[in-house]
């Protein structure tokens, strides 16, 4: 418990110890903070293919006819449209027009989906599934965040790996956005082809002790495994915001720049979740001001010190006129400057 709130402890607890993880707690999850080097951690991602427990995601089960119509009336977009065997990213909404989850919903069967969304928001986007089925609906709504695991597999070796020691053709042959249930090694399994690291990937739904084998297996074929630290570098590298700390002010599609990307209305627009370049090797806070000329124009979210890049990024809340590539900003007791989206992109 820290400070009377409920710490949640993923069900490989005792095998990320074995591994060398140190943990520390994120969105009320302890999760492995890194194993031995955050860094190389990191190079694995970039260089090679990494393994990580995401299980600290939710996973909330949504079935029936007429789930379709609860998932359009509580995310963004048109849920009901994706085809069997596909996925999407969409966000729901409140009633202002702000974010209050990111989520990836995979379509596993006719009337049967799957949604993935942000560890801190399973009990909200939970309460609005479930409030969203009108009398009489042919629905049901199960949370799953705790019955399975979520694995993660990423990098540009990724697809590789999984063609090698997971199961034949099926995880590789899928394309981006694509998702298949499985066998692997005789256990059932779920496969989405994506990524929040800014490389390939593969998200992987399973039981417990099916994760368990997974990772093992993995470790075993020498496949690096990555921890909290290294991930957060990837993904704000590739400028892929995250619920907390990036979207939790309460950000418009527009101001997230998922608008246009998620292709879903975009809202208010007087801020923009703009990648900023810092002088320093030291990361700042997530809600360090950010000035313009002594006036307060917005403030970091968040910031890292990437080792790849050499330099200090991080993603600002900043006022639209102030989120032009070029602009100095003062931030905190350091200069900064906004630059082009992503920091990082994979040569192809």
């Amino acid at each position: 418990m820290t400070g009377g709130e409920r710490v949640y402890h993923l069900a490989l607890e005792g095998l990320h110890a074995s591994l060398g993880a140190r943990f520390a707690v994120q969105a009320g999850w302890s999760v492995p903070e890194e194993y031995v080097d955050a860094v190389a951690e990191h190079a694995a991602v970039r260089e090679s293919a990494v393994a990580y427990d995401a299980s600290s995601a939710s996973r909330i089960m949504v079935m029936g006819t007429d789930a379709p119509d609860v998932l359009d009336a509580v995310f963004a977009g048109h849920v009901s449209e994706v085809e069997e065997g596909r996925a999407l990213r969409t966000v729901a909404l409140d009633e202002r027009g702000t974010i209050r989850d990111l989520v990836l919903v995979a379509r596993t069967g006719g009337i049967a989906f799957m949604v993935l969304g942000s560890a801190g928001q399973r009990a909200e986007t939970l309460g609005r599934l479930q409030a969203a089925a009108a009398p009489g609906f042919d629905m049901r709504v199960e949370d799953r965040t705790e019955s399975t695991c979520q694995i993660g597999l990423a990098g540009p070796a990724a697809a590789e790996i999984a063609r090698a020691h997971m199961a034949d053709g099926l995880p590789a042959r899928l394309q981006t956005l694509q998702c298949a249930a499985f066998e692997l090694h005789g256990f059932r399994a779920l496969a989405v082809r994506t990524t929040d690291l800014g490389e390939d990937g593969f998200a992987f739904v399973v039981a417990p002790a099916v994760a368990q084998h997974l990772l093992e297996t993995l470790v075993a074929a020498g496949v690096s495994v990555a921890g909290h630290a290294a991930r957060e570098v990837a993904r704000i590298e590739a400028c892929i915001p995250a619920f907390v700390p990036d979207l939790e002010p309460g950000l418009s599609p527009a101001e997230a720049d998922l608008d246009v990307l998620l292709g879903v209305p975009g809202g208010a627009d007087g801020r923009m979740l703009a990648a900023l370049l810092l002088e320093g090797e030291e990361p700042l806070p997530a809600g360090t001001p950010v000035a313009s000329g002594g006036e307060r124009v917005g403030e970091v979210r968040s910031c890292v010190h990437s080792a790849a890049l050499g330099a200090t990024i991080a993603l600002g809340l900043v006022r639209a006129q102030e989120a032009f590539p070029g602009t100095p900003l003062d931030c905190g007791d350091v200069r900064g400057t906004v630059v082009a989206k992503p920091f990082y992109r994979r040569r192809r």
